[in-house]
C-alpha cells in the first residue's frame, strides 16, 4: 500500500469512527475476540492492535482475508460489509513483521457477526382457508397461521407476534375473531359465538348463467354493501376459484 493511500485509508477510518471514543478499541498484540454487527457500513473500524517493537507491517492468514484488512499501525477494519445469514464467525491470525521477517505472533482473532433485525417474517402460506360451526366456543382455535424470520432464533429479532389487521365482515367495528399473539392460533371472540351465523351458499337455477360476471352479481346479493373490489375480497375469490375449477371440469366432460 503506498504511503498516499495509508492516509487516505485512516483518515476514511477515523471519520467512520467519529463520535466512538477510539481508546475502547485498542488493546495489546495478543489474542482478541470481538463482536461486528453485520450491515456495518465500511470502511469501518474494528480493534487497533499496539504495534510491538521493531514492527512496520502486520499479515492477516485464516479466513475472511478479503473482508478484514489491517494497516501497518495495527488497525484492524472491516473492507466487506457482513452478512450473518451467510457467516456467524470469521477466526484469522496476525503476525507483526519487520519487513518480511516475524517479529511477534501468531495470534488469534475471532470475530463473532452480530445478528441484526433485517429479515421480515413470511408466512408459509400465502391463504389460509378454514370453516368453523356455529355457536363454537370463543378462544378455540379452529386455524392456525404460522410465519418464520431468518433472524438469530437466539436474539429477539427472531421472536414473532401475531396480530389481525383487518376483517370481513367488520359491522360497528366489532371484531369476531381473534388470534393468538404468540402461537397464530385463530379463534372467534365472544361476538363471534354469538353473531357467526351459517348460510346457504350462492346457487345457480338450472340453465342460469354461471360466468364470473354472474358470480359478482349473487355475490353483491349475498354480501351486500361491501366496498372492496371482488378481486381483493377473499371471500369473493375463494368462491371464484371454484367456480373456475367447475367450469373447468365442465369443458372435459
Amino acid at each position: 500500500m503506498t504511503p498516499m493511500v495509508h492516509l487516505l485509508l485512516l483518515a476514511s477510518l477515523l471519520s467512520v469512527a467519529a463520535g466512538v471514543d477510539l481508546e475502547e478499541k485498542k488493546g495489546p498484540f495478543v489474542d482478541v475476540e470481538l463482536d461486528v454487527p453485520e450491515g456495518t457500513p465500511v470502511p469501518h473500524p474494528v480493534h487497533q492492535f499496539q504495534v510491538p517493537a521493531d514492527a512496520n507491517n502486520f499479515r492477516l492468514s485464516g479466513e475472511g482475508l478479503d473482508t478484514f484488512k489491517i494497516s501497518k499501525d495495527g488497525w484492524l477494519y472491516l473492507e466487506k460489509p457482513l452478512d450473518w445469514s451467510q457467516e456467524t464467525h470469521y477466526a484469522f491470525n496476525v503476525e507483526a513483521l519487520a519487513d518480511e521477517n516475524v517479529v511477534e505472533g501468531l495470534i488469534t482473532v475471532t470475530i463473532n457477526v452480530l445478528d441484526i433485525n433485517n429479515n421480515a417474517p413470511r408466512f408459509e402460506q400465502n391463504l389460509y382457508t378454514a370453516s368453523i360451526k356455529e355457536r363454537t366456543a370463543a378462544g378455540v382455535p379452529f386455524v392456525r397461521a404460522s410465519a418464520s424470520d431468518r433472524d438469530d432464533p437466539q436474539t429477539v429479532n427472531a421472536q414473532l407476534l401475531y396480530s389481525l389487521v383487518s376483517q370481513i365482515p367488520n359491522n360497528h367495528n366489532v371484531p369476531l375473531f381473534q388470534i393468538d399473539p404468540d402461537t397464530g392460533d385463530i379463534s372467534t371472540t365472544k361476538e363471534g359465538e354469538e353473531k357467526l351465523k351459517a348460510r346457504e351458499g350462492i346457487q345457480y337455477a338450472r340453465g342460469e348463467d354461471e360466468s364470473i360476471d354472474s358470480l359478482k352479481a349473487k355475490f353483491n346479493e349475498y354480501c351486500p354493501a361491501q366496498e372492496i373490489p371482488h378481486e381483493q375480497n377473499p371471500f369473493f375469490t375463494c368462491v371464484e376459484k371454484q367456480v373456475r375449477r367447475f367450469m373447468e371440469r365442465q369443458l372435459y366432460l
